[in-house]
């Protein structure tokens, strides 16, 4: 098995950060804990995450991808999460909110929103460019003077306002 070709990080990225976990061993295999196959899930479930992230604040992560310097830290953010999966494979202090607590890692959701809302000024200053689903979408100047000046003054199958400027006006 390997990592999807959509994932962010390695296997040798997270290897880095635990390598005091492999008890001998070269790189993860079949018998290391956790396995190469159960590392690489973690980094695909990781990057799903922050796709999904991504793709919420209207970038395609497909052209985050391909920019040299939004990838590296993309890689980074999913290098940290996959970390953290890895740790919680070992033995652990507690399920408790003390300094060494396992629970820590559970954040992963909010914490790719934090990332890529951190990140999206960045993103598009890098070239990076958002895609039409911004909640920005649909919305429509209406604040037009009078009422006649509307482009659907009479139209019934959209919502006219209860009442027109100068209704009250006594000649």
């Amino acid at each position: 098995m390997a990592i999807r070709s959509d994932s962010f990080s390695s296997v040798t990225e997270v290897t880095a950060f635990t390598r005091h976990l492999l008890d001998g061993h070269g790189a993860f295999d079949t018998i290391t804990r956790p396995t190469l196959a159960e590392l690489e899930k973690f980094i695909d479930r990781a990057s799903a995450v922050l796709n999904i992230a991504l793709s919420a604040a209207g970038f395609t992560p497909a052209t985050v991808y391909a920019n040299a310097v939004a990838k590296l830290a993309c890689d980074d953010w999913v290098t940290v999460r996959a970390t953290k999966f890895v740790e919680l494979t070992q033995r652990g202090t507690g399920w408790s909110a003390d300094e060494g607590s396992r629970t820590a890692a559970f954040t992963m959701q909010e914490d790719a929103n934090a990332f890529v809302e951190s990140m999206t000024l960045g993103f598009i200053n890098l070239g990076i460019g958002q895609g039409s689903g911004k909640l920005s979408d649909g919305l429509a100047f209406t604040g037009i003077d009078a009422q006649e000046l509307r482009a659907d003054p009479t139209d019934s199958s959209l919502a006219q306002p209860h009442f027109t400027r100068g209704q009250w006006d006594n000649a």
